[in-house]
């Protein structure tokens, strides 16, 4: 039976699965951002002058466990919304907390950069670049994760729609084990922010109580590489889904089983 305490390191993270969500917290905390909590222990975070707004959701009741968004108020339709479903490696959602708690301001509008310049820290590591009439995409190496950007004339004008995509984890019959979705009027600095962790081969810190992904890597423990990808490959098919991540101050909570529905839609 594996040891729920020992902490191996994996890379890509963007197969890590699901993890503490300290490291997407708290430089929200630290930034003074503002947090309640409903009964079931889901935690809202607001920045001081209350334009952004996190939804941590490890109890929700959609596949969605993080929803960031920018609005005049709390009340107030906001003006772009970043979601990202449970599986989703708190890491990837760290890059674009970090991004956002240290540039608060509102997005002030102008020229938005190409969807190339966005994405430059992934063709810099290497990620397959695909265009299309509808789209362009980067894909990681290993094919099992992939970013996207709608090209689609018109979309542009709708604020609703959600031009970028990212998932990950395609493998085993899976279409892919989580995705985020960013709407037209997401500051490009934060996909930026988002695209440059995915590309980063870093590994990540995790317990052997998270189940792994058959195509990870174990940069630590070397001799129990092959015992963690032949457990992490029994749980993939055997397994019910394992614990949500806990967050510094919230409850821990179960995550909801990965998305299986296609990403791209309106909010």
């Amino acid at each position: 039976m594996p040891d729920p305490d020992t902490t191996v390191h994996v890379s890509p993270v963007y197969l890590a699965g699901e993890g503490s969500a300290e490291p997407a917290l708290r430089p929200l905390l630290d930034a003074g951002f503002r947090h309640e909590y409903d009964a079931l222990g889901n935690a809202r975070l607001t920045s001081p002058a209350q334009h952004h707004q996190v939804d941590y959701m490890p109890r929700g009741l959609t596949q969605v466990q993080w929803k960031i968004s920018e609005g005049p108020d709390r009340y107030t339709p906001p003006t772009w919304q970043a979601t990202f479903t449970d599986n989703t490696p708190p890491e990837i959602v760290a890059a674009f907390t970090t991004a956002l708690a240290q540039d608060a301001s509102p997005w002030p509008g102008g020229r938005r950069p190409k969807s190339d310049d966005v994405l430059r820290p992934l063709a810099d590591a290497g990620w397959r670049r695909h265009e299309s009439a509808w789209e362009i995409a980067f894909t990681s190496p290993d094919h099992l994760a992939n970013i996207s950007f709608d090209t689609m004339p018109g979309q542009p004008l709708d604020p609703d729609y959600e031009p970028w995509l990212l998932s990950a984890g395609r493998d085993l019959g899976h279409s892919y084990d989580w995705y985020a979705a960013f709407t037209t009027h997401t500051p490009t600095h934060l996909v930026t922010a988002t695209a440059a962790r995915l590309a980063d081969p870093a590994p990540v810190p995790r317990t052997d109580a998270h189940p792994l992904h058959p195509s990870v890597t174990v940069t630590e423990a070397p001799a129990r590489t092959t015992a963690f990808r032949a457990a992490a490959a029994r749980s993939r098919t055997t397994a019910p889904a394992a614990p949500g991540p806990s967050a510094p101050t919230t409850p821990s909570a179960a995550a909801s089983a990965p998305a299986n529905s296609q990403p791209r839609h309106h909010r």
